[in-house]
């Protein structure tokens, strides 16, 4: 598995973006129109359907920027659509990397709990005698 490479640089403008979607009250749509505020954006959409309004967004900034040039674009809007784009990007990331930290650290548990059973089988019947009767001293206490 590729190593998720998502920095504090991401982080920070990914905290930036969500505040301004989240102070100014702004909404993404998803691809049935349903609008998303920020909450739901980072905490109940999968990253497949992020992809997919990732998709999306990434289709109307290219229908505004092929405007022929004798029709004036929106700048406000293409800006607006290009950060919205950033901002899904970034909760992707962020994602995929909470998701990467758990399983390391699953995996970190799994292991310290096998070395603890392979430490716990090398032990010699007086040990094993010695280390219950200490934990059962400290319950006394």
């Amino acid at each position: 598995m590729k190593k998720i490479n998502f920095t504090q640089e991401h982080f920070n403008t990914m905290q930036e973006l969500a505040f301004d979607m989240l102070v100014n009250n702004k909404v993404i749509t998803n691809s049935w129109g349903t609008p998303l505020n920020i909450s739901e954006l980072m905490h109940t959409q999968t990253i497949n359907s992020l992809n997919n309004i990732k998709e999306n967004l990434s289709k109307k900034i290219d229908k505004l920027e092929k405007q022929d040039e004798w029709v004036e674009v929106d700048q406000t809007k293409l800006n607006e659509l290009k950060d919205q784009k950033e901002l899904v990007n970034l909760i992707i990331g962020w994602k995929r990397f909470n998701i990467e930290r758990s399983e390391i650290e699953a995996e970190r548990e799994k292991i310290l709990t096998q070395i603890s059973d392979l430490k716990e089988a090398q032990k010699t019947p007086e040990e094993q005698i010695k280390s219950l009767e200490e934990k059962l001293s400290q319950l006394s206490n």
